[in-house]
């Protein structure tokens, strides 16, 4: 079986009865357009757009994941841009984001109030199966490119009402020397490069 075939089979089954939101995010070239919370993301124009994927995550959790990079002439993935929102889904009440990004720092963005977490990762580090990690490297693979043996991430977290049952994440990645954790001058690359305006709801 695929990887996430299972999840997608049970992602078109709630769809069919529950209601879900369809979908979570839109593109529109180097522009991603959020519905919870209303918000417009863009990246740079240079950026190439790799796809998408939409399943639910471990069986609980509907996630819309959006994927751009910048690549060198060798096909080498400089940044990485990776836009995601989901939600636990209705059958899982009892989970929550309270208390998950406790030790995040605090960062405003674009008119909303984020978490922020940075951290080092090499190429060797196998991605979790049938995580949102996966999903990205599978579209990489299969844009023909190549991930560099480091990269640094930073990734912004916004949960959007007082449930905190739903997360708009932007996660930026760019080619590192090291699987160090990234110091402050990568957070001020993702802000230079990410733009992000919110829209006042319906």
């Amino acid at each position: 079986m695929l990887p996430g075939v299972s999840g997608l089979v049970l992602l078109a089954a709630w769809v069919a009865g529950a209601g879900a939101v369809e979908p979570r995010l839109r593109v529109d070239g180097a522009s991603v357009e959020s519905f919870e919370p209303p918000a417009t993301v863009r990246v740079p124009a240079s950026a190439e757009y790799l796809g998408n994927r939409r399943w639910v995550l471990y069986g609980y959790a509907d996630c819309d994941l959006h994927v751009y990079a910048q690549k060198d002439a060798k096909g080498m993935v400089q940044r990485l841009y990776w836009i995601q929102s989901e939600a636990y889904i209705p059958s899982r009440p009892e989970l929550t984001h309270a208390g998950d990004y406790a030790k995040s720092r605090a960062l405003k963005m674009g008119g909303l109030d984020f978490h922020l977490d940075t951290w080092g990762r090499a190429l060797s580090d196998e991605a979790p199966a049938d995580s949102d990690l996966e999903q990205v490297e599978q579209l990489v693979a299969a844009a023909k490119l190549r991930l560099p043996q480091h990269m640094a991430f930073v990734r912004l977290v916004h949960l959007p009402d007082a449930a905190q049952r739903k997360e708009l994440m932007l996660i930026y990645a760019e080619r590192a020397d090291t699987d160090a954790a990234p110091d402050d001058s990568v957070v001020a690359r993702m802000q230079q490069a990410i733009g992000l305006e919110s829209r006042p709801g319906p």
